[in-house]
């Protein structure tokens, strides 16, 4: 990959206008942005900000934790449907740090067609296919490869109750340690073991990582 190249983000919630408390919706993702801004502010070009309604954007060096952070607002967001474009190219503006809507170039080009990607494919099948999907501007083959991973998990993630999802919440945030996150969570350690592997949340963990580490790795020896 170019070093010129970054990571464009492009979210937004399925179905906003539906929800019975849009506002509190709104109020959290908000919050959750502003978070996110924070803890990973050393990888963010921009800041994540929300650009219409019940969407958001933010553009991330080529090397973040791109994935992580996407996992990061679906989990602190749930039950609340989200889809995700993400698109990898340059930039052919003046970046601004602060406003990821004055930005604008091939990154964020291919974010967009990402999300249009995924709307068209709801319409085509009667259960949502995908909810992440990454449009590259060299259209690498390799993406087709991560997008079917992105569906799979799609039909892995879209299983989990509230309670699986707080465990899993609670496990990452306490050094993916079963005994850890059972402490925190006053539950005995056999209850996370069975809600990780009920889940299938090691596969579905394993395969996020090693998208990110992929991009990532690909930046190197490209770079």
């Amino acid at each position: 990959m170019n070093k010129n190249e970054y990571i464009a983000i492009i979210g937004d919630i399925y179905d906003s206008r539906l929800l019975e408390d849009r506002k509190k919706v709104q109020k959290n993702l908000l919050n959750v942005l502003d978070s996110i801004n924070k803890k990973y502010q050393k990888e963010i070009v921009s800041k994540f900000s929300v650009s219409m309604g019940d969407s958001f954007q933010g553009l991330l060096k080529i090397s973040s934790p791109f994935m992580q952070i996407i996992f990061d607002i679906q989990l602190e967001l749930f039950p609340v449907e989200m889809r995700f474009g993400i698109g990898i190219g340059e930039i052919t503006t003046t970046i601004d740090s602060s406003n990821s809507q004055l930005n604008d170039g091939p990154a964020y080009h291919h974010a967009r067609k990402a999300i249009e990607f995924i709307e068209q494919s709801e319409q085509q099948y009667a259960t949502r296919k995908t909810n992440i999907y990454l449009s590259d501007q060299r259209e690498r083959k390799e993406m087709d490869l991560i997008n079917a991973i992105f569906a799979l998990n799609k039909a892995i993630n879209s299983k989990w109750s509230n309670r699986q999802t707080e465990i899993i919440k609670s496990y990452l945030s306490n050094n993916e340690n079963q005994y850890e996150t059972a402490h925190a969570l006053d539950i005995g350690q056999s209850s996370v073991s069975k809600a990780l592997k009920s889940t299938n949340f090691y596969a579905f963990l394993s395969s996020i990582k090693d998208i990110q580490a992929y991009i990532n790795r690909a930046d190197g020896e490209r770079g």
